[in-house]
This record gives C-alpha cells, sequence and structure tokens, in this order.
C-alpha cells in the first residue's frame, strides 16, 4: 500500500509538472499568436503605405522632385494654412512634402551632406492633420527611400529613387 501511495504520489507531481509546461506552452503559443497578429498588421501597414507612395517615387525619379500636387509648408501657410487643420480648405487637392526632414531622433542613416526630405503619404487632405496617422515618405538627396507609418517613431526603408 506504501508503494501505490508513492506511486500515486510521484504521478501527481509528474502530471502537475506537465500541466505547468502545458500551460507555459499555451501562454507562449498565445503570446506568438498575438505577436504574429502585430507583425502582420504592422506589415500591412507598410505594404499600404509603400504602394501608396507609388507616385511620389516615380515622380522623383522621373523629375527629381515631387509631384505638382505636393506643397511645401512654407507655401501652403501663404495660402492660408495652418498647421494641424485641413490643407484642402486653402490648398484643394494639394498635400504637404518637399520640406527638409531634420533626422533628430536617428532614425534614418546620416552621411556627411545627406539632405532627408519628407511626403505625406495616404493623407485625406479633407480632414484635420492632427487626426491622421503619421505615414510619410522620407526620401534623401542621394537617393534612399523610407518610410514611416508612426509619425517617426520608425522608419522602413523601401529602395532608392536614384
Amino acid at each position: 500500500a506504501g508503494l501505490t501511495k508513492a506511486g500515486a504520489l510521484l504521478t501527481e507531481k509528474v502530471v502537475a509538472k506537465v500541466a505547468s509546461k502545458a500551460e507555459v506552452a499555451a501562454a507562449a503559443n498565445a503570446g506568438n499568436a498575438a505577436h504574429n497578429a502585430a507583425s502582420y498588421a504592422g506589415l500591412k501597414l507598410d505594404l499600404k503605405t509603400t504602394e501608396a507612395a507609388n507616385d511620389l517615387v516615380e515622380s522623383l525619379r522621373k523629375t527629381g522632385q515631387l509631384p505638382e500636387s505636393y506643397v511645401n509648408k512654407a507655401q501652403a501657410m501663404d495660402n492660408g494654412w495652418k498647421p494641424g487643420k485641413a490643407l484642402n480648405n486653402t490648398s484643394p487637392g494639394k498635400q504637404i512634402g518637399g520640406d527638409i526632414f531634420e533626422n533628430s531622433n536617428n532614425i534614418l542613416p546620416s552621411s556627411p551632406g545627406r539632405v532627408w526630405r519628407e511626403a505625406d503619404i495616404g493623407i485625406d487632405n479633407t480632414m484635420s492633420r492632427s487626426n491622421q496617422a503619421g505615414t510619410r515618405l522620407l526620401y534623401s538627396d542621394d537617393g534612399l527611400l523610407y518610410i514611416t507609418t508612426d509619425h517617426y517613431e520608425t522608419a522602413t526603408s523601401i529602395g532608392k529613387w536614384k
């Protein structure tokens, strides 16, 4: 009877250990699933932003400049635009782009003499800019292209325009 009791105790410990490992594995898998879902959502946004930048990249490649539908912030303000407000109110059909991006948070590669510029991507110019996603194209004078989908927290390389 003592052996049976010891065997039962051992079995109970093994079952508890296996159950504990199963719980840890289940939690890890749930964490991985959440991580994978978040990664998928991020990659999907990167793809959408990159696709939205196609016309800008093509214009840079052909002319070295953004499309005519882009005005820099000074031009927009000359037309009466106020930062954070909807651009369409004062510059119908236009987007903001072409201003120098300082790269003060060093999210982009630096090189002596390199100048970075920024352009809105996928912004609805009839809505207040302060209520929109921070999706931008960042492009350098030596041909590098990056996008940011989180208003300059991170940047993803999408190739070169030169």
